[in-house]
């Protein structure tokens, strides 16, 4: 009898339980309530960091105790819930808490012991100190009665009270490094969250269609660094700037205008979390922005969304939890009217009445150039990003032979807001070796408001009998673009 392959079996279970234990260490809490307490106690654990999907611990209320045993792999916010209150712990792997609660008010009567204590009784205290200025009702209270100038003067001296209530317990305290990490993240954040929040709240108030610009100042210090922080995402501060923050910068690029339609607003913010939000701060985004918004748009935009996210996180655990809300949406009986109107919002006919200005003084239209593989750059000369592909795509073009370019269009068309401005624009970006058109208006242009763009650069692929084949196709930076182009050649 070969014993080799059982062996082998065993071998691979024990290495699996021994990584199991290494990685995910055993947490315990004991809650003691006062006399009367009855019913269930739950712990939710903050994980995926949206509500709906995360772990759920449920305990029983036995002779006034109930307790938890868990297993967690990093230090987490949990949420211990109890009678409709519910208070905020920080757990840390091998953490042993004993949690007694004096009165029925579970957050202002609470006694902690055990290993973890001393940071859950500064989250507490911290909690409840500043417990008005993290309400979310009253932050949206001073912000629809105060101007900018003095809600950015309240807010920055409560950012500096908290950092000094921190420095203050830290001296005394054996805080991990974790801890003070999440607690300087809490902090720094939510001050520039309460900044962004400010005028979407404020529009989001009025009946009015545009959105007040912030100054200029008060956005100095937020910087590409600040944004992609995904070691902050265990922080409800840093995920609530996160989403004002690309929900303030997509409004900038509509130059301010409010959308009137959600599909097109999901669009518009998925195309600018693309490309300037990275690694798992990207992912989270995209996929808790399309678990709240699914059911308000087209299942066209839904679909464009969900494969975004299927992408980016390479069908990983975001892909999996939102599949079945995704895939009822999917279910829905035909397409709206209003799906269908994004459709065709793309037809090569209407595209045909486009006129677009020349290099040569002379207008065309896309439907002059059927015959060809176009590949489509939306740029405009003040677009830094749309700078920053030049030089991808003058690559891109060096790898088709002679022949193949026979067929193949490289088209740069400006949304500049005028004739100057664009050619200024085609000579300090040296295009000239390329076809190169315009139409003007900046995001009043009317291409921009044929093919619903809502950032930019954005890149179409358009096949030899004028198809639209991809109305959202990759960048030249891209190595799958090349392949995608070549399809269409041969």
């Amino acid at each position: 009898m070969n014993l080799f392959p059982i062996m082998k079996s065993l071998l691979i279970i024990l290495i699996s339980s021994f990584s199991q234990l290494l990685f995910a260490q055993n947490v315990k809490i004991n809650c003691q309530f006062p006399e009367g307490s009855q019913d269930t106690c739950y712990l939710r654990i903050d994980k995926f960091h949206i509500k709906e999907y995360e772990p759920n611990e449920k305990a029983i209320i036995n002779n006034l105790t109930c307790s938890f045993n868990l297993n967690i792999d990093q230090p987490s916010i949990a949420i211990l819930s109890y009678n409709n209150q519910s208070i905020q712990l920080w757990l840390e792997p091998n953490d042993d808490l004993k949690i007694k609660f004096t009165s029925s008010n579970l957050v202002n009567d609470i006694q902690i012991e055990g290993k973890g204590l001393e940071q859950n009784k500064f989250l507490a205290a911290f909690s409840q100190k500043y417990k008005v200025d993290y309400n979310e009702d009253s932050i949206k209270a001073k912000i629809l009665s105060m101007s900018i100038d003095a809600f950015e003067n309240m807010i920055f001296e409560a950012r500096k009270n908290q950092f000094d209530f921190l420095k203050r317990n830290k001296a005394n305290s054996n805080f991990s490094s974790t801890f003070v990490n999440y607690i300087n993240n809490l902090i720094k954040y939510h001050y520039y969250y309460q900044l962004q929040a400010f005028p979407i709240i404020q529009a989001n108030s009025n009946t009015g269609l545009t959105v007040t610009p912030l100054p200029a100042v008060f956005l100095e210090d937020i910087t590409t660094t600040l944004v992609n922080n995904h070691e902050a995402l265990n922080c409800s501060s840093y995920r609530n700037f996160l989403s004002y923050y690309i929900i303030y910068n997509t409004s900038r690029l509509n130059a301010y205008d409010k959308f009137t339609d959600n599909s097109i607003s999901m669009e518009s913010k998925m195309n600018f979390t693309n490309q300037n939000i990275q690694g798992q701060s990207k992912i989270f985004f995209i996929a808790n922005y399309l678990n709240e918004h699914i059911q308000g748009v087209t299942t066209l935009a839904a679909k464009k969304t969900y494969s975004l996210l299927s992408e980016t996180e390479n069908k990983g655990v975001y892909t999996k939890l939102i599949k079945p809300k995704y895939e009822l949406k999917m279910k829905e009986k035909g397409k709206s009217k209003k799906d269908l109107a994004d459709n065709n919002s793309t037809s090569p006919n209407d595209a045909s009445k486009i006129k677009i200005l020349g290099t040569n003084g002379k207008y065309f239209t896309l439907n002059d150039l059927k015959g060809k593989v176009l590949y489509i750059d939306f740029w405009a000369g003040w677009c830094g990003p749309c700078r920053g592909q030049f030089p991808f795509s003058k690559e891109l073009h060096k790898k088709f032979t002679s022949k193949q370019l026979k067929d193949l269009v490289f088209l740069y068309i400006s949304i500049d807001k005028n004739e100057e401005v664009w050619k200024t624009g085609l000579e300090q970006n040296k295009l000239g070796e390329f076809m190169n058109g315009l139409v003007p208006g900046d995001w009043g242009s009317e291409i921009v408001k044929q093919f619903k763009i809502s950032s930019i650069p954005r890149y179409m692929l358009i096949d030899k009998k004028g198809n639209i084949v991809d109305d959202n196709a990759k960048r030249p930076s891209d190595d799958g673009i090349y392949k995608d182009i070549i399809r269409l050649i041969e």
